[in-house]
């Protein structure tokens, strides 16, 4: 037991008035003179006891009430009982509202019971806390923080968000928040839909210590679903990974993954706000639509399927830029079969020629020509000669472009096949039987390797100069270095090396709902998808990228850039974490908390528990009464000469 208020103990002083008054407290007494003093004396002795006993209880009634007044008024609580007050904490709520929190259960969204969790420990606390929040699905703003009213705006304004909840990162702020608050007692409240993705990282251990050296108590709402089953699309890729050109169709290729209901799921493609086809695919199966022809400028749009419980990965944004044929220029021997796939790139309108110096992209064998191409932004891909005895020449050439690599003598003998490759193209069968070593000028340009071979050298890589963007491949593309002009990979790969240049955003992949996003010079502001607009410095990243959907970045009133921001996959995946998994994750001993009803009695375990003043006050008043019936039955004064017989009182 404790007491709020000690001080008031003091008043516990005042037990002495009723000691004083029963000590020093004389009786009245009439003198009188009779003749039968035997009689008197007997009568005296019958009820001195009785009167003794009174007084006695009186005393101790009244000392009583005294002390359950006192005790009431220095505000006692039971230690450890839960509930009632509790010592000031540094609380620190961590609010999953990330995507899979919009899942819809028994008619309400996940969210909606994270927030009512929420809000009883914020009924809970006192105006001694100090409390946080944490958005697990927002990482990239700071705690809330404030009053108990202002905590419970920002509980009820927090909505779904198609971002990714990091708990590990959110539990790892929460140690650092509630250990520097400078309160007797810290406590994180985990309120999740604890889904195991949310866990995974490999960051450094969450502390486990607080400000006074001790663990951080966790109370956990544990709600865990045990609906598993969702289906989402899992990716979407335009044209296999090359932007569409002006008045030329393609392909749309979208995946569905997880758990369906049917074998075959409904898909359609919108663009403009028009369904441009319909398909139906199964789970794990590529479903190709057709898209375009488009006239040049940019094209979002979006595939969707009939919508589950689940329902922000039932559809999946794209965008890419259509553009005209890009402009090509050799200079050098070209190899027999390189030769004979530009033609055929020429025929299908992929690719146009043009001179040196005029063309946006140069492919130079043995680095002929790259001084020629002076065009602005123009593309370099540079082959090296089959005669090593060219490499000086070659490395001189780049070194006149800018580019900070060189072509060395291989280090390793023997064939060797193409590894970390992620590009669209398939490189699996091709085997390079010759090649040379790419040596970087810095270390930090191996960041621009696209695939290595077999032997960990670079094969292919990328990267940009003042003048322009530049590709280097080891070996020669002909048939004494690699079989791939022998291979079906040849055209495929032709294609990609010299279209991967426009600009192929939303054709590789997208951006994940919470990254920033850098601006492309130029921009001014940026259109959401609900068609609010956000001004931008350019040298600052966007950040509000919360929502998923199509993002117009502007210059004015002109689009310069579309992006389109896709939910996160692993927040498809509703599996939730393991009860020794989670325990060993957290900072501290664990609470678990299964029903929302019990949540404010399992808070604030730590601190104090119930109060119990207004207990001693219905105590004080039960004793008060009772000293009143006891004194009201005590003799009055005109009773107390009646005991003697009327022959022996003098009148």
């Amino acid at each position: 037991m404790g007491f709020l208020s000690p001080i008031f103990l003091l008043a516990g002083l005042a037990v002495a008035v009723p000691l004083i008054l029963h000590l020093f407290h004389r009786h009245d007494a009439k003198r009188m003179v009779f003749p039968a003093l035997q009689y008197l004396l007997r009568t005296e002795k019958e009820h001195a006891r009785t009167i003794r006993f009174r007084q006695l209880l009186l005393l101790l009634l009244r000392i009583a009430a005294v002390l359950l007044l006192v005790g009431a008024g220095a505000r006692p609580f039971l230690r450890g009982g839960g509930g009632g007050v509790h010592e000031p904490t540094a609380t620190v709520l961590i609010v999953d509202n990330s995507m899979s929190s919009g899942l819809i259960r028994d008619g309400a969204r996940v969210l909606d019971l994270l927030n009512a969790v929420a809000l009883r420990s914020i009924e809970r606390a006192s105006d001694e806390d100090r409390i946080w929040l944490i958005r697990a699905g927002q990482p990239w703003e700071p705690a809330i923080t404030g009053s108990r009213a202002d905590l419970r705006a920002a509980v009820l304004a927090t909505d779904v968000t198609d971002a990714r909840g990091d708990l590990r990162t959110a539990l790892e702020r929460a140690v650092i928040l509630a250990s520097g608050g400078g309160l007797p007692a810290v406590e994180i409240h985990l309120i999740s839909d604890l889904q195991a993705s949310a866990f995974e990282g490999s960051g450094s251990p969450i502390g486990t210590v607080s400000a006074e050296g001790g663990p951080i108590p966790v109370v956990v709402f544990d709600d865990r679903s045990r609906d598993r089953e969702n289906a989402y699309l899992d990716s979407l890729v335009i044209g296999g990974g090359l932007p569409p050109l002006v008045n030329q169709r393609t392909r749309l290729s979208v995946r569905l993954a997880g758990d369906a209901d049917s074998a075959d799921v409904p898909l359609r493609l919108v663009t403009a706000n028009r369904i441009r086809g319909t398909t139906s695919g199964g789970v794990g199966v590529s479903a190709l639509l057709p898209i375009g022809p488009f006239p040049a400028g940019y094209v979002g749009g979006y595939v969707e399927t009939d919508p589950d419980d689940l329902r922000a990965d039932d559809r999946r944004f794209f965008a890419f830029r259509v553009r005209s044929a890009p402009t090509l220029a050799t200079s050098g021997s070209l190899s027999f079969f390189l030769s004979e796939a530009i033609p055929v790139l020429v025929d299908a309108g992929r690719i146009s020629l043009a001179p040196i110096r005029d063309a946006e992209i140069l492919i130079s064998v043995a680095g002929a020509g790259v001084t020629e191409a002076t065009r602005e932004e123009r593309v370099v891909v540079v082959l090296p000669p089959n005669d090593p005895a060219l490499l000086p020449g070659l490395n001189r050439a780049l070194t006149a472009a800018g580019i900070p690599w060189r072509y060395g003598p291989a280090t390793v003998v023997g064939e060797a096949s193409v590894t970390r490759w992620s590009g669209p193209v398939n490189l699996d069968d091709v085997r390079i039987r010759s090649h040379y070593t790419l040596i970087p000028g810095a270390e930090e340009l191996r960041r621009g390797v696209l695939a290595t071979l077999s032997s960990g050298e670079p094969w292919l890589v990328e990267g940009t100069t003042p003048r322009g963007a530049y590709l280097l491949i080891a070996s020669a593309l002909d048939e004494q270095s690699t079989n791939l002009p022998l291979t079906a990979a040849l055209m495929p790969f032709m294609e990609w090396m010299v279209s991967r240049w426009g600009d192929t955003r939303g054709t590789q992949g997208s951006v994940i709902a919470g990254t920033p996003i850098n601006p492309p010079p130029g921009t001014s502001s940026v259109r959401d998808p609900a068609g609010t607009l956000h001004p931008v410095d350019a040298g600052q990243p966007f950040a509000a990228t919360a929502k998923a959907g199509l993002y117009e970045f502007l210059a004015g009133d002109s689009t310069i850039q579309m992006i389109a921001v896709n939910a996160p996959r692993e927040e498809s995946l509703l599996l939730p974490i393991e009860d020794g998994d989670l325990r060993d994750l957290l900072p501290g001993p664990a609470t678990l908390v299964g029903d929302s009803a019990r949540w404010a009695s399992a808070v604030f375990s730590t601190g104090q528990g119930p109060e119990i003043w207004r207990w001693l006050l219905v105590a004080t008043a039960l004793v008060l009464v009772a000293e009143s019936l006891v004194a009201a039955s005590g003799p009055s004064p005109n009773r107390s000469t009646s005991a003697v017989p009327p022959a022996l009182q003098k009148t």
